[in-house]
């Protein structure tokens, strides 16, 4: 089926995996547009082009205009309609509702996986008959009975001969719940090898896709040391399977890593997430109980501030904001996790602004979340060494010197009246090149 995918921006990460989940079907999604005219005439050239829109709602796609153009669009044309839930937090409107949805505001679950792969087969099968009906209307009744059912045993042997054995094993399926279903034919045991087949061939491309994955590494010299080392867990399970010779590649010896550079490559997949390198070095430090000159040690801060879209991961993730055990740090903070009903939203919307609405409690289980992904420990910065962030070895009195400049940085002087993208300002960064420590 020719499948177009609806989401807002914030929702890209769901809707590639969707996608990829989606690989016995033709999908579409705007990846590799530009904004204009000719966007949206592209646009609305795909929705005709289609045969169902896979609408991916969330509190962000229900409010977005295009998606609800898009969605319209797909309706007046006839097209099949998949709802998607991916957010708790959304509320379906009225014109949705009356669509049975899938689910998937838990994830990817292997069920949500299989009830979206059901509808669509279903919708295909129903299109199939339709299309069938209308050509044997003046056929006898046995006749286009035993029609159909050599139509859908012939795509299932054809389904099994390319490879799409999930295909194969719906069609099977419908032929045993049959009324009049084949006596010589074993379709139990024809049931089982597309079981196995299937089985087979999704190992086989999950060894395909991780070699690709370790190629790519492997090819750049910045991620090379990551690759090999995969390539050697990958050699443990796949000892035969190397068709890219990467195992030549590892009679070098590999240079070490740093932290900052090893910090950056697992961070590489999540937008705008880059580190910087603070060096160790004195600062001056004055509260209103104290003034004096203290020693910061070396330590890495994030290049931006967590933007909108690294916190919707989290709150997203089937084992982040959810999961109570990132509040674990203190008895304060598991009694905050647990009396919170509704989660506050970012009160200006874009992906590549920064979060704000999140109070101290939510920040420490952010940097406890994504430090078990990237395998670091995580803090939010202490007063010494923001100070030192900004003030570097000369003492500055603001992040680019000592003469102000609302050019510089998002203050009330600038009038904006509104958060900017976390890389609106680089005349303003610090003496580390790190953005938005002043502002």
């Amino acid at each position: 089926m020719r499948i177009f995918v609806s989401y807002a921006r914030v929702d890209r990460p769901y809707c590639i995996q969707i996608a990829e989940v989606l690989d016995f079907h033709e999908v579409w999604y705007d990846q590799k547009l530009a904004g204009g005219k000719q966007w949206w005439k592209e646009i609305q050239r795909r929705i005709e082009w289609c045969e169902g829109l896979i609408y991916l709602m969330s509190a962000e796609s229900l409010a977005s205009d295009y998606c609800h153009k898009e969605f319209e669009n797909a309706l007046s044309l006839g097209k099949h309609i998949f709802p998607v839930l991916i957010d708790k937090e959304a509320q379906v409107p009225d014109d949705i509702s009356d669509l049975h949805y899938v689910d998937f505001r838990e994830g990817l679950t292997v069920e949500a996986v299989r009830d979206l792969l059901r509808a669509i087969y279903t919708t295909e099968q129903l299109d199939w008959n339709m299309k069938a009906s209308s050509a044997n209307d003046s056929k006898p009744e046995s006749e286009t009975s035993n029609k159909n059912e050599q139509s859908d045993l012939t795509k299932a042997v054809r389904a099994m001969e390319v490879g799409q054995y999930d295909v194969a094993i719906e069609l099977i399926q419908t032929l045993k719940e049959r009324r009049e279903k084949p006596i010589f034919i074993d379709l139990d045991k024809m049931l089982s090898e597309a079981r196995e087949a299937l089985s087979k061939e999704q190992l086989r491309r999950k060894m395909e896709q991780e070699y690709r994955d370790i190629c790519l590494l492997v090819q750049s010299p910045v991620t090379r040391n990551i690759g090999l080392d995969a390539f050697r867990k990958f050699r443990e399970t796949y000892p035969d399977y190397d068709p890219d010779q990467i195992a030549n590649i590892l009679r070098e010896s590999p240079p070490a890593l740093t932290q900052r550079s090893r910090l950056n490559q697992m961070s590489a997949r999540i937008p705008l997430l880059e580190w910087c390198e603070v060096p160790a070095g004195d600062v001056r430090i004055e509260t209103a109980d104290k003034a004096g000159s203290t020693h910061v040690e070396s330590f890495l801060m994030a290049r931006y501030p967590v933007t909108n879209m690294q916190y919707h991961l989290f709150l997203q993730a089937p084992n982040g904001y959810r999961d109570p055990i990132w509040w674990d740090y203190s008895p304060e903070a598991r009694a905050w996790r647990a009396g919170v009903n509704k989660i506050q939203a970012s009160a200006y919307k874009g992906a590549d602004r920064p979060r704000e609405n999140v109070n101290w409690y939510d920040a420490r289980a952010f940097c406890n979340w994504l430090g078990s992904i990237l395998k670091a420990k995580l803090t939010l910065p202490l007063l010494r060494q923001r100070q030192r962030a900004v003030m570097g070895d000369d003492d500055r009195g603001y992040p680019w010197g000592d003469v102000f400049d609302k050019r510089f940085c998002n203050t009330r002087e600038s009038d904006t009246r509104m958060t900017t993208v976390v890389n609106r300002y680089p005349e303003g960064v610090g003496p580390y090149d790190i953005y938005d420590l002043a502002g």
